[in-house]
């Protein structure tokens, strides 16, 4: 039987979890490890301070165990029928979504499949991506949890560069009715690449505008005002189809 779409995006991140999980807790294992052949000669446990560290050493240990465990049971099976679907707009059931994703991707209707982060020739790819779709457009994270959003509720999809929150980055941004998603990138020109292919799909209506300067400037009308956002919007794609048909 063929795996869905779904499906196999499932397992890469179960995939991707297990061995997270598997370096976090051998790194958890060398500190122990180290902190053990550090202290050994220090240690006694005659001595309360000694047994209360060792006490907590062990809950720790309890933790991490308990942790690794749940994370691996989890893991061990692809989620099926769109369980790990995020539907902000409601528009379907989740079963309902999911089988026109699967179909679309069987059918070769992919448009665009990018990872947000870009890897080098022969390595591995891993963590968040987009996915775009007649019907949908895919935000896949790396916790199997993929925000399936519908193509005619998004305004407008930007690679926003600049100081935010004190750091440097880039990332994409997708204007939609509801709110502003957004994915997290390193790399400028990979993901101003990712803009460029969806624009092929998802016409730009800003296209006129410096994308980096408007971005910004249209992120605070859409917190404050929805609705001259939208005027603004409305009248941009009125020109852009204007000059279409002229």
């Amino acid at each position: 039987m063929n795996q869905g779409f779904l499906e196999q995006e499932s397992k890469r991140v179960n995939e991707a979890v297990r061995k997270t999980l598997f370096r976090s807790f051998f790194a958890y294992v060398c500190i122990i490890a180290v902190l053990y052949f550090l202290l050994m000669d220090s240690f006694d446990l005659n001595d309360p301070s000694s047994r209360e560290v060792l006490f907590y050493l062990v809950i720790a240990s309890g933790i991490m165990l308990l942790a690794v465990f749940v994370g691996f049971f989890k893991s061990r099976r692809a989620v099926t029928n769109g369980k790990n679907l995020i539907l902000p707009y409601g528009e379907n059931t989740k079963e309902a979504v999911a089988e026109l994703i699967d179909q679309e991707a069987s059918e070769g209707k992919i448009q665009v499949e990018e990872y947000i982060y870009e890897f080098a020739e022969g390595k591995k790819p891993y963590g968040e991506k987009i996915v775009l779709m007649p019907s949908y457009l895919l935000l896949c994270g790396n916790k199997n949890k993929i925000t399936v959003i519908p193509r005619d509720k998004i305004y407008w999809i930007v690679a926003q560069v600049g100081q935010k929150g004190g750091s440097f980055r880039v990332q994409l941004l997708i204007f939609t009715e509801k709110k502003i998603f957004n994915m997290v990138g390193v790399d400028i020109e990979h993901v101003v690449g990712i803009a460029d292919k969806i624009y092929q799909y998802i016409p730009n209506v800003f296209s006129d505008y410096d994308p980096f300067i408007l971005s910004y400037e249209l992120e605070k009308v859409f917190a404050k005002d929805r609705a001259e956002f939208l005027k603004f919007y409305e009248n941009e794609k009125m020109k852009k189809d204007k000059s279409i048909n002229e």
